[in-house]
């Protein structure tokens, strides 16, 4: 049994073992495996900070066509691709909604409120572990901090506590 909060793996390491698992068509169909790039490792830790997995992007042009995630030993913990039907990726999230920090920290403008400042995104997950999220503190003049979650461009308040809407 994996101990999840315990990085055994780096990115390095994971970043190889995604592209292994791709070129050699354990993971994606053909038209993936040709076309798609996979991306850099990135850290996934549990809401309370704590590592908890790695996720890789795998891209197609400006598309997230598909991802990895890994937890820290190394195994699998799930793959999944957006294409629906094979090939077809212009249907696939725009690889920079769930990317590049400056566009996730621009979807919580609308959220955010006159005295508050934007921080830095951290890629974590809503209450379960296959429910990733960008989560964005938000930080007033008295220096408290509200999270807000980004998923491509959704952006919402965590619900509080373990329930599910």
């Amino acid at each position: 049994m994996s101990d999840p909060g315990r990085n055994t793996h780096d990115a390095a390491d994971i970043d190889r073992q995604a592209r292994r698992l791709l070129a050699q068509g354990t993971s994606g169909d053909e038209p993936l495996r040709r076309a798609g790039t996979v991306g850099h490792a990135l850290a996934v830790l549990a809401p309370d900070g704590r590592f908890h997995s790695w996720f890789v992007p795998v891209t197609v042009g400006d598309r997230l066509a598909a991802f990895f995630q890994f937890l820290a030993d190394g195994t699998l913990m799930r793959f999944s691709s957006f294409p629906r039907r094979s090939g077809g990726f212009a249907d696939c999230p725009i690889a920079a909604d769930w990317l590049d920090h400056i566009r996730i920290r621009a979807h919580t403008e609308p959220q955010r409120r006159i005295d508050e400042t934007t921080g830095e995104p951290w890629l974590t997950y809503d209450r379960v572990p296959d429910r990733l999220v960008w989560s964005v503190p938000l930080t007033d003049a008295q220096g408290q901090v509200r999270q807000v979650y980004v998923v491509g461009k959704t952006v919402y308040v965590p619900p509080p506590g373990d329930t599910f809407d």
